[in-house]
């Protein structure tokens, strides 16, 4: 008779929740790839979050869209809430982005991190490295100038814009915010067609301007919740831009360089091919996508690994 040789199922980590308190939670994507390129993606993944937020009752303390995972401080009245939360808004984001370019499977890892935060003092670290990450990514120089931290909204419904004035908007812009509020107001997310749709027939400015309504509209975060851990909104700013907190209960993957290499991607993709959207890189198929790597080697300064991120190329392990 054979040898059977049984060998161990990996431990699986019970996920830790405590009731009453704030969560972080951090979701990884498949491979570490690129999820966040053109403004729809950011707007889709913001507005179903937003949506699912108020559905599941979730308390949003904090949320940081970077370009290839996320950020969250969320409190939620179970366990079952916050697991069910994640899993929808990550689940759904990943059917829009499938469908609107042509592919099948996950973009996020199965399991995503979480870490409850007892008392002030870990509070505050958790906000802190959760609206520094942008910082520390070097894609800003402080917390309030990165809109995908959504920090800016806390004192302002454009800070990326002006103001729009109804009455003086184009018949475009007034169609595209009457036809957010609308969305909004119906608890319905904004969709990647309906958004490209939307922002065609908008100047840059306009276009800057209904991003900012969008996201005021949506926005579920609760700034007084925050800003009260700290006293003020300048007191926060001060602390949280002197310090960037830390987190030892979910590991990062930490890189040395610029997150800007990205956004230099972008614009190598906009000026040098005709692939529209960008985010259609991820479907281009093996050699399409060797022959932009070369490209993108020659025009940005960005590592290897960066560019297979950007291309969700898979790197050989030799």
């Amino acid at each position: 008779m054979e040898n059977v040789v049984r060998t161990k199922k990996p431990r699986i980590r019970r996920r830790r929740y405590l009731e009453d308190e704030a969560h972080h939670v951090y979701q990884r994507t498949m491979h570490r790839f690129n999820i966040f390129y053109d403004i729809e993606d950011y707007l889709v993944y913001y507005t179903i979050f937003a949506v699912a937020a108020r559905q599941y009752g979730v308390t949003v303390l904090g949320l940081c869209l970077m370009i290839d995972h996320i950020h969250m401080l969320l409190k939620t009245e179970t366990k079952v809430a916050l697991s069910e939360f994640v899993r929808q808004v990550t689940s759904m984001f990943a059917r829009e982005q499938n469908e609107d370019i042509g592919r099948s499977g996950s973009l996020f890892q199965a399991r995503f991190g979480s870490a409850p935060k007892k008392g002030l003092k870990l509070l505050r670290t958790a906000i802190a490295y959760l609206y520094n990450n942008p910082v520390e990514r070097g894609l800003c120089r402080s917390v309030e100038e990165y809109r995908w931290n959504f920090l800016p909204y806390a004192t302002s419904s454009h800070p990326f814009s002006k103001p729009i004035v109804i009455s003086h908007a184009s018949r475009a812009l007034k169609r595209a915010v009457k036809e957010v509020d609308r969305a909004k107001s119906q608890d319905r997310h904004l969709r990647y067609a309906q958004l490209s749709r939307l922002m065609k027939k908008l100047d840059m400015s306009e276009k800057e301007q209904l991003t900012d309504h969008i996201v005021s509209v949506y926005n579920p975060i609760a700034y007084n919740a925050v800003i009260s851990c700290y006293g003020n909104l300048s007191t926060m700013l001060t602390a949280v831009n002197s310090n960037t907190g830390s987190e030892f209960d979910i590991k990062e993957d930490r890189y040395r360089f610029s997150d800007m290499e990205y956004q230099h991607m972008m614009g190598v993709v906009n000026e040098y091919t005709d692939i529209r959207p960008v985010r259609k890189v991820a479907v281009l198929d093996v050699d399409e996508k060797l022959r932009l790597c070369h490209l993108l080697q020659r025009k940005v300064s960005g590592t290897n690994l960066q560019i297979a991120k950007f291309l969700r190329l898979e790197l050989s392990e030799s």
